[in-house]
């Protein structure tokens, strides 16, 4: 936004008067600023404001004109640098969820690429924009979709886990169903001890046997169900986060008026 003011202070109110319009137009100024073609590489015109005050100093009230000028940023080249190529990493992160679990090379290599991939790609965005003390719309957009790579990663790691916990349950249940586990072999010292506290008599030898039931948790989650619940969840979140973003950026650069054909005045 650049603006411009023009005054005389050496002349108060009671001297001069400067006015927009002339008084026989009746305030509708068509003519009062002129505009040029103009075109700049990294913004937009999108209108210009004129308004006139009085500022009021110690030496006397002085009128003054002044007209802003409101500029837009071109979102071309960030859409095609920047959301774009991080959208599709996003998306190439996914694939892994189609890949078979028993590929840990493939998956694993996908995963960490794309993580490096938007390492990179926010390391040189943060380079190519100025350094400021506040977070900017990119930086929300960039740090979700390196997010979501992240958890990609790591839900392969579930899989693998859950996979592992798989095989040794079905590898167990093998065991038990080729024949009776051998008898658990009781603790001389300790039942000698369970003896000597609990027998009346000392002269009858009495064998206490104690068999501990491990805690069984019957809950059971397959790697395919992580699987499948990824292959819908991510996307689905990553849609839903694009059209809060969308909606919220354009509000608050208050351009919602190019997708509508109400005029919004921005003065």
């Amino acid at each position: 936004v650049k603006w411009a003011e023009s005054c005389l202070d050496g002349y108060d109110t009671k001297a001069i008067a400067y006015t927009w319009c002339k008084k026989d137009e009746g305030g509708a100024c068509a003519e009062a600023v002129k505009l040029e073609p103009v075109e700049l590489p990294t913004y937009r015109f999108a209108q210009y404001c004129r308004y006139n005050k009085t500022a009021v100093t110690l030496s006397g009230a002085y009128d003054r004109l002044g007209v802003t000028f409101v500029l837009d940023r071109e979102s071309g080249f960030y859409m095609l640098q920047i959301f774009v190529p991080a959208g599709l990493v996003v998306a190439i992160s996914w694939v892994s969820f189609w890949i078979s679990r028993d590929s840990p090379p493939s998956r694993t290599t996908i995963g960490v690429l794309t993580v490096l991939t938007l390492t990179h790609l926010m390391t040189g965005t943060n380079r190519r924009l100025p350094p400021v003390a506040y977070i900017k719309a990119v930086d929300v957009y960039l740090g979700f979709c390196y997010l979501l790579v992240v958890l990609a990663l790591i839900e392969y790691a579930c899989v693998a886990y859950s996979k592992k916990k798989h095989e040794d349950r079905k590898r167990r249940e093998n065991k038990l169903k080729k024949g009776p586990p051998s008898p658990p072999q009781p603790d001389l010292i300790q039942d000698a001890r369970l003896a000597r506290c609990t027998c009346a008599d000392p002269h009858e030898p009495t064998v206490l046997a104690v068999v501990r039931h491990p805690f069984k948790w019957n809950f059971c989650l397959k790697h395919s169900h992580i699987d499948m619940a990824s292959r819908l969840l991510f996307p689905g979140a990553f849609l839903l986060f694009n059209i809060i973003f969308w909606i919220v950026l354009l509000h608050k650069a208050q351009r919602l008026s190019l997708f509508s054909s109400v005029i919004v005045d921005r003065c």
